[in-house]
């Protein structure tokens, strides 16, 4: 979705020594991000990753395929999304996936977000979750997790050849 970038209007007069805000620990940051921010954990992830999974269907111009959605049972307790969007590539996945406020959303109103926060939820819940996406031909898997520095990280476990579509 479009997002109003409203920026301020500042006058000064003469030189003035500034300095930027920033951040001290990114890890505190990033922890409040992931832990204070939703107030249902388990529901954020469901609406996030779904929205996700919708607006990757609207991007390729096939907004009325299904999602298929897995619920978790006793024998596979897995949550599961599957899209057929065009896949996170390799480039997309290290320039807007894992980068905080990153989104491939802010031109349009037809798809949903744009905060480039909802991909991460899943961390609300767990330190750790995994990504399987496929790309033209090739299936990537990926495990996502927190480590000591509270940051987080993205690996890549493998990649295969593979007949899925994106």
């Amino acid at each position: 979705m479009k997002l109003n970038d409203i920026r301020p209007s500042i006058e000064t007069s003469g030189d003035l020594e500034e300095q930027f805000f920033s951040i001290k620990d990114q890890g505190m940051i990033f922890d409040i991000l992931r832990n204070k921010m939703y107030s249902n954990p388990i529901l954020a992830i469901c609406r996030e990753i779904s929205c996700n999974a919708r607006d990757a269907h609207r991007e390729v111009g096939t907004p009325d395929v299904p999602v298929q959605i897995t619920l978790p049972s006793a024998l596979a307790p897995f949550y599961k999304i599957r899209d057929f969007g065009p896949g996170i590539s390799p480039d997309r996945m290290s320039n807007i996936f894992i980068q905080y406020t990153a989104s491939t959303k802010r031109d349009d109103n037809v798809q949903t977000g744009g905060f480039g926060l909802g991909a991460k939820t899943p961390f609300s819940y767990s330190d750790t979750f995994t990504i399987k996406t496929v790309v033209d031909g090739i299936e990537y898997n990926y495990a996502c997790f927190i480590d000591e520095t509270k940051v987080g990280k993205l690996a890549l476990l493998n990649k295969v050849c593979t007949d899925e579509k994106n």
